[in-house]
């Protein structure tokens, strides 16, 4: 299939139809960037990269670039209780992935295997993160696995109450085309990640120079967030343009186009 690089005339038009209202009792729950998601019921909103096990590996990431000791066991385990146990855990492998390889296919996951350095994590420390979710499948975890090729047209960096569904079979001069896009949704994602940061420093999941707290923490996590997301796209997406989507509580928006990855 053809890869569409999208104008912002065609991301106005793939908002407006393919976008929905984030439920409460989803607020927390992430999902990958990866366009190729299918549009069905409430998608997860929060897309990062490499959902429930990229966030693992940020805030192992973040340890590493400013300074500060991580307890793998105990980080793990407020991820797992604030998305409501196990079962609730999200991480994605491609349809052509080997089994044995959990989290092989994800586009994120894959290229901190292939340089964990330029993710600021050390080879070790992935392998250990592919356990923990290896492991996370074993007890009903959701692998999901995608499929077909990368299409994405364009990456859209959202903020608001709604979030959007990836894919979309666009009007075109020859026909219907299924597009897809690459979905950051930052507001949400800051919110994850000023919980996140509080639960690690409650639980003592990380250990801080005293005269910090969770508000540095969650300032780091999300500096850190920013950085893996530019990584990944530097490496999936580049050449699209990146486009700022903002809603607004009654479901309308705007969108501008802020350059190109």
């Amino acid at each position: 299939m053809k890869k569409y690089i999208l104008s912002i005339e065609q991301v106005r038009k793939i908002v407006s139809d393919n976008h929905y209202k984030v439920e409460a009792k989803m607020r927390l729950a992430s999902r990958c960037i990866d366009g190729r998601y299918q549009v069905q019921g409430q998608l997860a909103p929060i897309g990062v990269p490499g959902a429930d096990a990229g966030d693992l590996a940020l805030i192992l990431a973040t340890g590493n670039s400013y300074g500060f000791e991580v307890d793998l066991d105990k980080a793990y385990q407020v991820l797992v209780e604030m998305v409501g146990g196990e079962k609730n855990l999200q991480f994605h492998t491609d349809s052509h992935a080997e089994k044995n390889l959990t989290l092989g296919g994800c586009g994120h996951f894959k290229q901190m295997t292939l340089d964990s350095q330029a993710y600021n994590l050390d080879k070790k420390q992935v392998e250990k993160i592919r356990a923990k979710f290896t492991s996370a499948k074993k007890k009903g975890a959701k692998e999901i696995i995608l499929h077909g090729e990368h299409l994405e047209g364009a990456v859209l960096i959202v903020s608001g109450p709604y979030s959007l569904y990836p894919r979309y079979n666009l009007d075109s001069q020859e026909g219907k085309i299924e597009v897809q896009v690459f979905v950051y949704h930052q507001s949400l994602a800051q919110e994850r990640y000023k919980k996140l940061a509080e639960e690690l420093v409650k639980q003592k999941a990380v250990k801080l120079y005293k005269s910090l707290n969770g508000e540095y923490l969650y300032q780091v996590l999300s500096e850190m967030a920013e950085n893996h997301l530019m990584e990944t796209s530097r490496r999936l997406a580049k050449g699209l343009p990146i486009y700022q989507v903002n809603f607004e509580a009654d479901g309308g928006f705007e969108i501008k186009e802020i350059g190109i990855v």
